[in-house]
This record gives structure tokens, sequence and C-alpha cells, in this order.
């Protein structure tokens, strides 16, 4: 049954014969409590769903501060147990202050995380078990 995130996203997302699970945590610009309301909820509805997910989050346009950053990381913690693979996008700057903070962290296994600007390689990555990055714009830890 296909149904809506609390950011609004389909989920599940079909997308090239797969499917994955979107979190449009994008355009709050600097609205840090906006945002960190809306991964309440996220977080609320993934946790007590059944199914363990692919999750695409999706951060374009939304500044991310040192400590939004180590939030979204505790975030992605917490619900670590029901993430299959994740794929985050977002600006190049984001990218890389969030790829530092995750390699601290350390949260999920190989191959379980995928940093990109490009959001159509982020989902062919989600849905595909045997892709591999060729964009220098892409990163897989």
């Amino acid at each position: 049954m296909i149904t809506k995130s609390p950011s609004g996203a389909l989920s599940p997302y079909y997308y090239k014969g797969g499917y994955f699970h979107g979190i449009h945590y994008g355009s709050y610009f600097e609205d840090s409590q906006a945002l960190l309301s809306m991964i309440k909820d996220e977080e609320h509805f993934i946790l007590n769903s059944p199914q363990k997910r692919r999750v695409l989050i999706d951060l374009y346009e939304t500044r991310l501060t040192k400590e939004l950053t180590l939030q979204i990381v505790e975030h992605i913690e917490r619900m670590k147990h029901k993430i299959v693979k994740l794929a985050i996008t977002t600006d190049k700057r984001s990218l890389h202050r969030l790829q530092k903070t995750f390699r601290k962290k350390t949260i999920l296994g190989d191959g379980q995380l995928y940093f990109c600007t490009d959001m159509e390689e982020a989902k062919t990555w989600l849905v595909c078990d045997h892709c591999f990055c060729s964009f220098s714009a892409c990163s897989k830890i």
C-alpha cells in the first residue's frame, strides 16, 4: 500500500524496478526548528513500521550547521536497525560536512551508506544491489 511519509514523500516510492522510502528534509533553509520537528515525526513513522527500508534523504536547500549535522547523524543512528541502505543527497559543501561526521560515528555497515549531489544517481544506487558510482560527486561508505 502506498502512503505518504510525514515529510510528504510517497512511501514506498517505486523507481527502476525497485523501491525506497524518500525523506524530504530539503528546503528548510535556516529553519532548524521546523526541520528538527520533521525529523522527530519521520523517526517516529519509521521506527513504528514493521519493515526495514531503503531510505533516500534529500537535504537540498537546508543550511546544515555543525549542531544540526550532528543531530541528523544521531537521528540516523537511532533508526539504523530499520535501514537496509541509506542515500543522502545535498550540495557539495553540506555533503562534505555530513561525510566527515558520519566517518567519525561509523553507524552503518559497509555498503549501506551513499552520499551524492545527484538525486537520480542516489535513487539508482538505492534500488540496485550491484550499482557502483562512476561520478566524482558521489561516494560510497
